[in-house]
């Protein structure tokens, strides 16, 4: 049975993450989107870069905090949500770029 998978935003951002030894960087979010109760984003380092990462989006006492997917299984999962979504905005363009 495939998981419930909810786009729930598709706007052009930039999230500055800060890694281990204090070094700032930004990422382009590439997409958010849900699957069943969790909310993850994609990241690339720029529009050029085949490079993307998921992170799954957490709470904590201090706000959001991003948390790299790094369990193989669950990368899995989200890469064919992405595709499914992919697919999905797709058929929508194709079906809008119909004449009758």
């Amino acid at each position: 049975m495939k998981e419930k998978v909810t786009l729930v935003d598709m706007e052009e951002e930039t999230i500055s993450l800060i890694d281990d030894e204090g070094n700032e960087k930004d990422y382009e979010v590439v997409i958010r989107f849900d699957i069943e109760d969790k909310e993850y984003v994609l990241l690339s380092e720029d529009e050029e870069s085949d490079d993307v990462y998921a992170f799954l989006i957490t709470e904590d006492e201090e706000g959001q905090v991003l948390m790299q997917v790094e369990d193989e299984a669950e990368f899995a999962l989200v890469a064919e949500a992405y595709d499914e979504l992919m697919d999905e905005m797709d058929e929508e363009d194709d079906d809008e770029g119909k004449t009758e």
